[in-house]
């Protein structure tokens, strides 16, 4: 458990310093970071299914269907229902979304550009970006985590009913 702990303890700067560089611009952009997160998904993969972004994030699907009806909304992706199964909402972007994601980023990377020093700038940049993406291979490769994906194979998870407990017949 104590690895867990110094593996959050050390992660957790990383993930402050990209909130931090990117909420300035998602503020302008009318972004909450769940949505934020959900274009990032949905770009990166060209289609995603909104139940993926359930089972990746772990929120509740009022939480992501939320987010992803703003998304589309705001014209950044747009929402179809499959042909085979027409409870599965497939999630594409589009040119906008692709767009404002680009434009976020470029920000985030200039505000970043101010905060590091330029003497041993490139040095670091190269040096920090081999580092994260050997430890997000260690995450994501054969060693994943659960909650990233569990059920994404498939069928999307169906929900359990609730048995009702029944009284003690007199």
């Amino acid at each position: 458990m104590e690895e867990h702990k110094a593996f959050v303890r050390e992660l957790s700067p990383s993930g402050n310093l990209f909130l931090l560089i990117t909420l300035r611009e998602l503020r302008r952009q009318g972004l909450n970071y769940l949505a934020f997160y959900a274009l990032q998904r949905i770009v990166y993969k060209g289609e995603f299914v909104e139940w993926w972004l359930c089972r990746e994030t772990g929120l509740a699907d009022y939480e992501i269907s939320r987010a992803c009806k703003m998304l589309a909304k705001s014209d950044l992706i747009v929402i179809t229902k499959s042909t085979e199964d027409r409870r599965v909402k497939i999630l594409t972007p589009t040119k906008r979304g692709r767009k404002v994601l680009s434009g976020i980023m470029a920000k985030a990377a200039d505000r970043l550009e101010e905060g590091i020093p330029a003497p041993g700038r490139p040095r670091r940049l190269k040096e920090a970006a081999a580092f994260l993406h050997r430890a997000s291979e260690k995450l994501r490769g054969p060693l994943q985590l659960e909650f990233f994906d569990a059920g994404l194979e498939g069928n999307p998870p169906r929900r359990k009913r609730k048995t009702r407990s029944r009284g003690a017949k007199a």
